[in-house]
C-alpha cells in the first residue's frame, strides 16, 4: 500500500497537504487524539484560521471519517532560513465529558443502567451507545466534582466493559468484539516489526471480591464474597478486592469473574506495526475487531483483539499503523487459545 488520501476538515475548507499525521484510536479510550504537522511558509495565515486552538476538525482517510472533535493546542514554530512549521494536535468531542465536572440536580440515580446514566449527564451533546446487555445500577450517587467520565468508567468497569471513543466523537459502551479482520497480520509477510510480551506477574490463583449493602442484616447483605479461580495458576496467589458502592453476590461474581479474565488477557500482549490503514479487505484497523496473529518468533499464534490503533502517514514515507493487540480476555472477549502457549484454562472454580 502506498500513501493513504488523508483529508482534514477545518475552517470550512479541506486541507490535504501535511508533513505527518498522526491519529490513536483505542478501544479502552473514550476520546481518539491526532496530530497534524504543517508547513506554514506559504500560507500561514489559513492554518491561524483553520486550526487554532478550540476549533472544530474532521479527519478522514479516503472517504471514512476517523476523527471527530477539537483542537486542543495549536504549535507554531520558525527556524533558520525562514523555515516554519505548525503542530496540531487534539481529540475528538468525548474530551468534553472526560475533562468537565458532571452536572446534575441531585446527582443520584436509582435503577438505571450505565448508558441511562451517561446519556442522562451527556449535556455537551457528545453521544452514548452501546452493543451490550447492561445491568441496571440499583443506586448511585455522584462525588461533587466528578467527571462524566469518571462515573460512567467506573460503573462500566465493574460490569466487565469499556468506554471507546467513534469516529463522530461519540462514545460507545463496548467490549471485544467477535467480529474479524480480513486476512491476518504474520511474520514474514505484513508484519513489518512485530513485539510480545507474555508476562504473568498480574495474574493471581484466585480473585475474591467482597462488599456489603447499605441496608439489611445478615450474611447476604453483610458478608457478601464472591471467588474467581484462574485454573492457570497453579502457585497460591490470590488478591482480595473491596467493592466500594452497593453490590450484592450476582455482581460481585461478575466483577471478580471480569478482573480475573481481564488479568489472564493482559499476561499476552504484542505490538504489530503493518503498511498502509486498512486489513486485506480495504476495512480501516478498528479498536475491538479480532485479527489472526502469527509470528514464531513472539510465539503467538492466535486471535488477537485491537486494543489500540496508531495511523501515521509521514510525506514521502507512505501510511503505516501500529497496532497494540491483546488476549481477548482483556477487554470481555472470549479466548480460544491457539500456539501462543499455556495458560488458556481459566473459570475452573468460580464460588
Amino acid at each position: 500500500m502506498g500513501e493513504e488520501y488523508v483529508t482534514v476538515v477545518a475552517g470550512g475548507r479541506r486541507w490535504t497537504a501535511f508533513r505527518r499525521v498522526m491519529v490513536d484510536a483505542a478501544i479502552n479510550e473514550a476520546a481518539r487524539s491526532f496530530r497534524i504537522e504543517i508547513a506554514a511558509e506559504d500560507s500561514p495565515g489559513d492554518a491561524v484560521a483553520a486550526f487554532f486552538a478550540g476549533k472544530p476538525v474532521e479527519i478522514y482517510f479516503g472517504g471514512d471519517l476517523v476523527l471527530s472533535g477539537y483542537v486542543d493546542r495549536y504549535q507554531p514554530r520558525i527556524g533558520e532560513h525562514s523555515t516554519a512549521e505548525i503542530a496540531v494536535s487534539g481529540r475528538s468531542k468525548g474530551q468534553d465529558l472526560i475533562d468537565s465536572a458532571a452536572e446534575h440536580e441531585t446527582g443520584r440515580f436509582r435503577n438505571k443502567t450505565p448508558l441511562e446514566i451517561g446519556q442522562e449527564l451527556d449535556r455537551s451533546g457528545v453521544g452514548f451507545t452501546t452493543d451490550q446487555q447492561l445491568d441496571k445500577v440499583e443506586k448511585y450517587q455522584l462525588t461533587p466534582g466528578e467527571t462524566v467520565f469518571r462515573c460512567i468508567e467506573k460503573l462500566c468497569r465493574a460490569q466487565g466493559v469499556t468506554l471507546s471513543g467513534q469516529p463522530d466523537g461519540s462514545i460507545k459502551i463496548t467490549k471485544a468484539s467477535n467480529k474479524r479482520h480480513a486476512g491476518a497480520l504474520v511474520e514474514g509477510r505484513n508484519m513489518k516489526i512485530g513485539e510480545a510480551d507474555h508476562n504473568w506477574s498480574g495474574r493471581h490463583s484466585k480473585v475474591i471480591v467482597r462488599g456489603q449493602r447499605p441496608f439489611g442484616h445478615g450474611p447476604d447483605a453483610l458478608e457478601i464474597e464472591a471467588v474467581a479461580r484462574d485454573a492457570s495458576v497453579k502457585r497460591n496467589r490470590p488478591v482480595i478486592v473491596i467493592q466500594d458502592d452497593d453490590t450484592d453476590k450476582k455482581r460481585a461474581g461478575k466483577r471478580a469473574r471480569a478482573r480475573r479474565d481481564r488479568e489472564a488477557g493482559n499476561s499476552l500482549r504484542a505490538n504489530a506495526t503493518t503498511q498502509g490503514f486498512r486489513d486485506e479487505g480495504g476495512q480501516i484497523w478498528t479498536p475491538g475487531l479480532l485479527v489472526w496473529t502469527e509470528s514464531p518468533f513472539l510465539v503467538l499464534a492466535q486471535d488477537m483483539v485491537i486494543e489500540k490503533v496508531t495511523y501515521s502517514q509521514e510525506r514521502g514515507k507512505g501510511s503505516e499503523s501500529v497496532l497494540t493487540l491483546t488476549d481477548p480476555r482483556a477487554h470481555g472477549g472470549q479466548s480460544k487459545g491457539g500456539k501462543s502457549g499455556e495458560g488458556w484454562a481459566t473459570g475452573a472454580g468460580d464460588e
